[in-house]
């Protein structure tokens, strides 16, 4: 029922210009100067009654009464008015015209009548006229919007009717040539006019109910039998007329016509008019959309509040249906419908007709009203006292002048102000909803969900679609807040957000220019946001940072972004944006200050790993020191057994990386010595073990370690080295040399097999070895120079041969080296030697 093969909009729109034309020439002809003798006849078929005489007309002077029957003019016999019009165009205004005049109580008199000149036209049937124009304009409207829509059809042929109803059979009767044919018009539009108002409310906004009933086993025959026999109801109502004429003329009774049509057709427009009701409640029902039924709701008031009174007025007023009473309690209540239609179209979308309005357009309308208003209020000022000595005063204009310039602009402001929360109230949530936020930021709040909630309340503050919140996440932006039908995140695109960052604002989608055409991954993004009705994105970002996205649906109804509207909501952004960033910025020092917490248990955790005092053999002297570049490092030392009760041997380590991810391996490692040297004490079977352990481990991290014990007769230095550097032996006299190194010393841990062998060297007392890690000859200088091989063995010269003295003067030369500047990489030491027997 939505569409159809004949497309009928041309010649419904053929419909509307002659309707338009007959129209005009109805409301030209009521206010045409004429011969008239001030007789307004009665709407009574075959005869010519007096329904109403115009106070000191020719009529009136000459003693016409209402309910008078003129049987002729001119001595001519008359029996409609258009007859009487066709006699009284014989003549000119002033002539005198002899009447034949029937009393209702059967007198016959014959009075001279002086014609005077004919305007009949008056305020209430200007207001008829502009009412029918207003029918028409929004069935026009609607029409251009929506020329293929059956129920859009059906709605411009309902307004046209009300236009010819309204202007053309709503007019005075009057003797005009034109007359019998604009009230003939007139009252053909009434008898089609039920049968339009049904089928109007059966399809609006969609047949819901016949799609139920189709649906429906029984009552699926009554779909069908509208389907195929809609066309009956417009059959019906001149069916009635024509019957109630037949009826009343083989009974010889005269019918009161209302409007030109029997009561009968009255009460099938009110039977009509339920019916419709009904059907636009049941179709109300099934709409889903809460928008549409609110829409619906309205149109059903209008309608019931608008066409109730007017049908009841009718069937009341059959006597007086050009009376005050008819017009006020009949008439002016019509407004509500072409009214409540065009709200309901327009505010709510049905029939999916969008209109944009600005706040410019309805000032502009506001002003011209008031300006009518007030336009209208002097004229009928000037009129009731234009005989009085106050208007003759000469301070008079003065007064009015400034009597309209005091009360013209609080008027117009008090409108706007009105138009202004009704209309536009999103301006004054957003301002709210900024010093919310602002509050928020002053009272520490957790910013990040603030804003959230503030994307989730922008539909609301707004009048939106919907709202998306999108944050940058690693490489990609991922949504925290909006409906779930958009993507959960986005690609990060910087050719994008140098667009957005250099505009600064909200930006349309439609505004990106040419930077669709030159990047495919944008081009592909627009795509994805535009089929999800994405109308605004804006970019979330401080002078620091990039933070996010904001994408924004337009507006659910008829009004438009205002500029001052996109410059609030920008400001608002940033407010999020700063909003976000300083929460962002608490978070990372929240998480740093627990780091450093936890690095701090950590570093102390770590220290007390390492052995506060070190035993190594009879004769013997040891000393270590670890200093970790970061609060936690990945270098150490230990003690461990070597089988013999009266000697232990001291390993020092290096492990790949630094800081939490060195602490953790540093810890493995150790504790992976520790317990497998408890029972494979021997360091070329340790090594290997550890090895196969920590390579098992999967991390593809990896330990240089150095072994150092004593002989069993206390001479030599039985060491092993995977991975660390050449240590170091001071002889007695000074001199230093690197002890020699195994073939295989790959660090432990990087290969799946290692093959470790143990070395000794010869000790004499006085003697010394320094075992270092490579973060000591890695250090440098401010300039970038390295601390190196020769700097470690001039310490070591210089240093007198005691294991603690060379481990702190080297650590002093280091930190003079370096300046205090940062530490690159972690520093240990462990220094053994033989006591001298002089010493």
């Amino acid at each position: 029922m939505e569409s159809r093969s004949f497309n009928y909009t041309p010649l419904l729109l053929a419909f509307g210009l002659v309707a338009f034309g007959l129209a005009g020439l109805s409301i030209a002809d009521m206010f045409v100067p004429r011969p008239y003798d001030g007789v307004v006849p009665a709407d009574v078929v075959g005869r010519l009654v007096v329904r109403e005489v115009i106070p000191d007309s020719g009529a009136d002077r000459a003693g016409i009464q209402p309910g008078d029957e003129i049987k002729g003019i001119a001595r001519e016999a008359v029996s409609s008015a258009g007859r009487a019009a066709r006699v009284l165009n014989r003549y000119r205004s002033g002539d005198e015209v002899v009447y034949l005049v029937k009393r209702p109580s059967g007198e016959i008199v014959v009075p001279e009548v002086r014609l005077g000149v004919r305007r009949i036209g008056d305020g209430a049937y200007l207001y008829s006229s502009t009412l029918g124009f207003a029918f028409f304009l929004v069935g026009l409207f609607v029409l251009v919007r929506q020329p293929t829509l059956q129920v859009s059809q059906i709605f411009f042929l309902l307004c046209g009717l009300f236009l010819l109803l309204l202007v053309c059979r709503m007019r005075p009767a009057a003797y005009s040539s034109i007359d019998s044919l604009v009230l003939g018009i007139g009252t053909i539009a009434f008898l089609l006019l039920p049968a339009a108002l049904l089928h109007f409310y059966l399809l609006f906004p969609r047949p819901a109910w016949l799609n139920a009933a189709a649906e429906s086993t029984l009552w699926r025959p009554v779909a069908r039998l509208w389907r195929r026999g809609w066309p009956l109801i417009y059959v019906l109502p001149p069916f009635v007329f024509w019957v109630s004429r037949q009826v009343g003329e083989s009974l010889g009774v005269r019918q009161q016509l209302t409007h030109g049509a029997p009561a009968a057709n009255w009460w099938l427009l009110a039977l009509f008019m339920l019916l419709g009701l009904a059907a636009l409640l049941a179709n109300s029902r099934r709409l889903k959309s809460s928008r549409e039924r609110r829409g619906m709701a309205l149109v059903m008031i209008g309608s019931f509040f608008g066409l109730a009174p007017f049908v009841i007025a009718s069937l009341l007023f059959t006597s007086g249906q050009h009376s005050d009473r008819f017009f006020f309690l009949g008439v002016m209540p019509l407004v509500l419908v072409p009214v409540t239609f065009a709200y309901a179209i327009v505010r709510f979308q049905l029939l999916d007709i969008r209109v944009i309005l600005r706040r410019s357009l309805l000032y502009t309308v506001t002003t011209a009203l008031v300006t009518g208003l007030y336009a209208g209020g002097i004229a009928t000022f000037n009129a009731l006292f234009r005989n009085s000595t106050l208007v003759k005063s000469g301070y008079f204009p003065i007064f009015l002048a400034l009597a309209i310039v005091l009360l013209f602009d609080p008027l117009r402001r008090r409108v706007q102000e009105v138009i202004d929360r009704y209309f536009f109230a999103g301006r004054s949530r957003l301002e709210r909803a900024m010093v919310d936020l602002g509050e928020a930021m002053n009272a520490q709040m957790d910013l990040q969900t603030v804003v959230e909630e503030l994307v989730e309340k922008l539909p609301q503050l707004m009048d939106l679609r919907f709202a998306a919140l999108y944050l940058l996440r690693g490489y990609r932006l991922e949504r925290v807040a909006g409906p779930e039908q958009l993507p959960e995140t986005l690609p990060v695109l910087p050719e994008l957000e140098r667009h957005l960052q250099r505009r600064g604002k909200l930006t349309r989608l439609d505004q990106l220019g040419a930077l669709p055409l030159r990047s495919r991954e944008v081009a592909t993004l627009v795509e994805q946001l535009a089929a999800e009705r994405v109308e605004f994105f804006g970019n979330l970002a401080s002078r620091r940072r990039h933070i996010g996205m904001v994408v924004l649906a337009g507006k659910k109804g008829q009004i438009a972004f205002e500029r001052e509207e996109l410059e609030l909501l920008e400001r608002l952004l940033h407010q999020a944006a700063l909003a976000l960033e300083t929460s962002m910025l608490l978070d990372e020092r929240t998480q740093k200050a627990e780091l450093e917490r936890e690095m701090e248990i950590a570093a102390t955790i770590q220290s007390q790993l390492l052995p506060a005092e070190l035993k190594f053999a009879e004769g013997w002297e040891v000393a270590a020191e670890c200093r970790p570049a970061r609060i936690v490092g990945g270098d150490f030392f230990a003690q461990l057994p070597t089988g013999d009760d009266h000697q232990s041997a001291v390993i020092f380590g290096d492990v790949s990386g630094k800081s939490v991810a060195g602490a953790l391996m540093m810890m493995a490692a150790h504790e992976a010595l520790y317990a497998l040297a408890m029972t494979r004490p021997q360091p070329s079977e340790l090594f290997r073990l550890t090895n196969r352990r920590l390579y098992e481990l999967g991390k593809r991290s990896f330990v240089a370690l150095g072994y150092f014990a004593a002989s069993a007769d206390g001479c030599n230095l039985r060491y092993l080295v995977a991975g660390q550097p050449p240590p170091l032996l001071r002889r007695r006299d000074g001199e230093v040399s690197e002890l020699p190194l195994p073939d295989h010393r790959i660090p432990i841990g990087a290969m799946p097999v290692g093959n470790y062998s143990e070395l000794e060297q010869p000790i004499e007392p006085g003697d010394l070895v320094l075992g270092y890690s490579d973060g000591v000859i890695d250090s440098r200088s401010p300039d970038g120079e390295f601390f190196g091989y020769d700097r470690l063995r001039e310490v070591m010269i210089a240093s007198p041969a005691e294991a603690h003295a060379v481990v702190r003067n080297v650590l002093e030369a280091v930190g003079e080296f370096t300046s205090g500047g940062l530490q690159y990489d972690d520093v240990t030491l462990v220094a053994v030697g033989r006591r001298d027997v002089a010493v």
